[in-house]
C-alpha cells in the first residue's frame, strides 16, 4: 500500500465512524438522552472524518448552526485535502 492509499483509508473509516457518532447523538438528542459530547465529535473531525461529519451534518441536519463545528470541519476539511494534495 502506498502512503496515499493508507491515507485515504484512514480519512474513510474515520468519516464512516464520524458520520456514526454525528447520528447516535442526534438520536440521543431526539430521546432526550445523554448525548456524545462535542469535543468528541470535534476530535472525530479533526482526526480525519471531516468528510463525514460535513455529510452526517447535512443528513441529519445536526449541529448545523454551531459556527465552531463549521470552522471546525472545513479547517479539517481544508487540511486533510492539502496533506493528500502533498502526497
Amino acid at each position: 500500500m502506498t502512503a496515499i492509499q493508507i491515507l485515504l483509508t484512514w480519512v474513510a473509516v474515520l468519516s464512516i465512524g464520524a458520520f456514526l457518532a454525528f447520528g447516535l447523538d442526534k438520536k440521543l438528542a431526539s430521546k432526550d438522552k445523554h448525548r456524545v459530547p462535542e469535543r468528541v465529535l470535534l476530535t472525530w473531525s479533526i482526526l480525519g472524518g471531516a468528510p463525514g461529519s460535513l455529510l452526517a451534518m447535512f443528513a441529519f441536519r445536526h449541529k448545523i448552526r454551531f459556527p465552531t463545528f463549521w470552522l471546525v470541519q472545513l479547517a479539517a476539511l481544508g487540511l486533510w485535502g492539502w496533506t493528500l494534495y502533498q502526497l
